[in-house]
């Protein structure tokens, strides 16, 4: 019955997807990529002054060239603007056009992938801090199509980071509770615990982030920030997976994959409430581009409608559940929110993704609520393997933007700890 209802949805589910990254205007816009040096999955996170590129790029949902353009903004540690000009932290030109794309080949969806980095022979960065590019329609630049966010540091303190499952509230129970210094000898701060901004991020989500924490020790070259309930986190499950390399194959996580309408659907096996912790390695959240077609090559990847469904759930009043990973954003987009089906008793949606490796989890969000919570649909264990990173911003007095730093950056694995 399950799988009549989700084929009598095809249709009304395949004109209502759309996908975003940070935000988007346009479901023409899929699968936006950004990486450091254009390695995958390396901590994006660019170096003042050093060789590192951040790459971009993203699909276009048709073979007909588009002129976009894109701006960078400089940001302060809440990622608002810094209202700095733009020959501040600029040298070079802002609103240049991507000039490099590429249109698939041999796939049932039309799209051109489109590509820039920064910095290039246009512009750099002069300034460390928070950056947005946003890419627009150079036809209508009222609206950003999506936005990129990263950092750039300037490396003047270190930061030493560790986390337990034994925290202040629980023993080995269903948390992690972050401990990290910043070690600033020979680095001037006036006033540390006032200029100092911390922002500690779990597996890179914008939904639970730990801004301005104070420092519990205060010494003449270090900062500790330990036995601080703020940096106590809900350790969630590793999250789940599913493989689809082939428009025409099952992989792992794929129950079936139809061809319907000029479509390439997949229907994920029915996930359930998790009521112990995984052993499976995941890649907190990431996803992978990859296909079986054309020796492998990213160009001939198709999109595929994957269809998702949790049951064993009731329905739950006051909040709803959203698929949270870099497949949604790595935030609470949307379009990843789940709709309940009445009459059948599950949660239930269905995304356009390009074929490859994916992470997700199902999280529940609480109405009026920016924080997800992890323990309805995946349990919350102690062991389960996290990544937690830490920036460290400096606003000097007077100083008209935060400077980042310094960061930290730790996984927790039982076998470490």
């Amino acid at each position: 019955m399950l799988r009549s209802i989700l084929l009598a949805l095809f249709v009304v589910l395949a004109s209502a997807v759309d996908a975003q990254f940070v935000r988007t205007a346009s479901p023409s816009v899929r699968s936006p990529r950004m990486e450091l040096n254009g390695e995958w999955g390396s901590l994006p996170v660019m170096t003042l002054g050093s060789d590192d590129v951040m790459c971009f790029s993203f699909d276009e949902m048709s073979h007909t060239y588009r002129r976009f353009i894109y701006r960078i903004t400089h940001c302060n540690a809440d990622w608002e603007p810094s209202g700095l000009s733009e020959i501040e932290y600029l040298d070079g030109f802002n609103g240049m056009p991507v000039e490099e794309w590429e249109n698939s080949v041999n796939t049932i969806q039309l799209y051109t992938r489109y590509s820039f980095s920064v910095p290039n022979e246009n512009v750099s960065l002069l300034l460390s801090g928070n950056y947005k590019v946003e890419v627009y329609d150079d036809e209508d630049d009222s609206v950003p199509l999506l936005v990129f966010a990263f950092p750039v540091v300037e490396p003047c303190v270190s930061v030493d980071v560790s986390v337990s499952g034994n925290t202040d509230m629980s023993f080995n129970d269903g948390q992690q509770q972050l401990s990290f210094t910043v070690n600033h000898e020979g680095y001037d701060i006036a006033s540390p615990a006032a200029e100092i901004i911390p922002v500690v991020y779990q597996n890179r989500r914008l939904d639970n982030a730990v801004h301005g924490v104070r420092p519990t020790y205060v010494s003449a070259g270090a900062l500790e920030y330990v036995h601080n309930d703020r940096l106590i986190f809900d350790a969630g499950n590793e999250y789940r997976r599913f493989e689809l390399t082939d428009p025409r194959t099952a992989g792992m996580g794929v129950e079936e994959v139809l061809f319907f309408g000029d479509e390439y659907h997949a229907l994920l096996y029915v996930d359930k409430r998790r009521s112990t912790h995984s052993s499976y390695k995941d890649e907190n959240g990431r996803y992978f581009v990859n296909t079986h077609e054309g020796g492998g090559s990213q160009m001939e990847a198709d999109y595929v409608y994957v269809h998702f469904a949790l049951v064993d759930i009731p329905r739950l009043e006051g909040g709803d559940f959203y698929i949270l990973g870099d497949l949604c954003g790595n935030g609470l987009d949307l379009l990843g929110k789940l709709d309940y089906d009445v009459d059948e008793g599950y949660y239930h949606t269905t995304l356009l993704l390009k074929l490859g490796l994916y992470n997700y989890m199902y999280v529940w969000v609480p109405t009026g609520s920016g924080a997800a919570v992890t323990h309805h649909a995946e349990g919350d264990f102690y062991n389960t393997e996290n990544e937690y990173l830490v920036y460290i911003y400096h606003r000097e007095f007077g100083a008209r933007y935060d400077r980042l730093v310094g960061v930290g950056a730790v996984n927790y694995r039982l076998e470490d700890n």
